[in-house]
């Protein structure tokens, strides 16, 4: 019922799948084992020889490696993890090394993951995530709370309407809700916000949480995919489109501005609700390192997701039910608000709001992504619908908005969260280089580079 809270502020954990290979290898593998290495030594003969970290998917083991060449790397890493198919990872994001080119760009000491074809990368931030999770006392109180509102949904609701309905009766005191620093309000930062100065920081964060979660929850799915696994040109891009979508997701801070009442844009729904006197809180925003903010002021510069780049909240905090997915609007019938800045108690229920994707994800948008993969792939001579040229990739700008932005993600009232089949459909499609989102993400993408 909560798919949402697991996907987004528990953000999935992707787990090796596991191979069983035999240890050792036949007599004749060995000999053309050294035969290769022997070949790749005397090819990388003149560069020099760097150091290397090789683990595996599950962290049992950590080993230091010599190469001078890609190939190299890999015959040592296999006689540390032997596999039939070994591929080496970036334990940083997951994403294969394929070339010597490649492989030199990295930096010494740079750690790899050692897995098979089909692997499903466990990546650092994943690995930590996973980690704490099990050490957590919190963490492991909120996997009991999700376990039983997954089997009692409706006694939840009901719950949850009663509270709400007592909630009004009382008349909860929002005198602190204007109160922004940590020293103003000890007790909102109590249980999980103790590192952050202000509650318009922990808001953005925790919109931040549940964007990556779309992210790993996509990633999950796309690696996952027959096609990934067994076409080698879909897995190449499916990998780009990853890779594309962090880039977008730096550039607008994984929209961090949803939560944060900091944001002067407001979302166009607020506009019907007639609030004023409410006064500003303009916080400034953290540097970040250099190529992150080389894009966020290019998407900035060129307006690529500001339409969407706005607060679902007023000035002061309040949240409003943009209502559910048969109401075909903007508007509640049943009237929920809730305002997370007034207290610890509201931060808490605010949890259980959903940012429900109108196009459904794992049921419309991805398997629409892996189906243009495949035509693209397959049927490369076919044509853009618009300029009648040859495709070149998939609308990567559409699909982000779909799975990431405010265009297809309403905010509701998990009373008012609809688990129903729904019928529209996602607007992606093949582009080819005419096509304006293909040319602007094609130079986001440049920005590496030119950085």
């Amino acid at each position: 019922m909560l798919n949402y809270i697991r996907e987004a502020i528990m953000a999935p954990t992707t787990r090796s799948s596991k191979n069983n290979n035999s240890n050792s290898n036949s007599p004749g593998q060995d000999l053309k084992d050294v035969e290769g290495l022997s070949t790749s030594r005397e090819k990388a003969a003149a560069a020099p020889m760097r150091g290397y970290k090789v683990t595996d998917n599950d962290r049992t083991r950590k080993y230091g490696i010599g190469a001078n060449s890609l190939d190299m790397l890999l015959f040592k890493a296999n006689n540390k993890f032997p596999l039939s198919q070994l591929h080496l990872y970036l334990a940083s994001d997951g994403f294969e090394v394929s070339d010597d080119e490649y492989l030199e760009s990295l930096p010494p000491q740079t750690l790899f993951i050692a897995a098979g074809p089909d692997a499903v990368i466990t990546t650092d931030a994943d690995f930590e995530f996973e980690k704490m999770r099990q050490q957590s006392p919190l963490l492991k109180v909120a996997d009991i709370f999700y376990e039983f509102i997954e089997k009692h949904p409706e006694k939840f609701r009901r719950m949850i309407t009663d509270y709400e309905l007592q909630k009004q009766r009382r008349v909860l005191d929002n005198t602190k809700a204007h109160l922004s620093l940590k020293a103003e309000h000890m007790e909102w930062f109590e249980g999980g916000e103790e590192r952050f100065h202000s509650k318009e920081e922990a808001m953005a964060m925790r919109a931040q949480t549940r964007v990556r979660g779309y992210y790993y929850k996509a990633k999950e799915e796309l690696t996952r995919n027959p096609l990934y696994r067994q076409n080698a040109k879909a897995r190449q891009v499916i990998n780009s489109v990853l890779d594309q979508f962090r880039y977008l997701l730096i550039g607008c801070d994984y929209f961090s501005m949803m939560f944060d009442r900091r944001c002067k844009q407001k979302h166009d729904f607020l506009q019907q609700h007639q609030l004023e006197g409410e006064e500003t809180d303009a916080g400034s925003i953290l540097p970040s390192k250099r190529l992150r903010q080389v894009i966020k002021e290019y998407t900035k510069e060129n307006s690529i997701l500001d339409e969407w780049s706005v607060a679902l909240c007023t000035d002061l905090g309040d949240f409003y039910c943009q209502g559910s997915y048969s109401e075909n609007g903007n508007c509640c019938p049943m009237q929920h608000t809730i305002n997370p800045y007034a207290s610890r108690e509201n931060l808490i229920l605010f949890q259980v709001w959903n940012l429900d994707h109108q196009i459904e994800l794992c049921r419309t948008i991805l398997p629409s992504l892996v189906a243009n993969v495949e035509d693209l792939v397959s049927q490369p001579q076919r044509n853009c619908s618009l300029h009648k040229k040859r495709v070149v990739d998939i609308s990567v700008l559409e699909y982000f908005l779909e799975i990431f932005s405010l265009k297809n993600l309403k905010l509701v009232h998990i009373v008012c969260h609809e688990k129903v089949q729904r019928t529209n459909r996602s607007n992606g499609r093949l582009v080819c280089p005419d096509c304006h989102e293909f040319r602007i993400v094609q130079e986001l993408m440049k920005l590496q580079t030119a950085s």
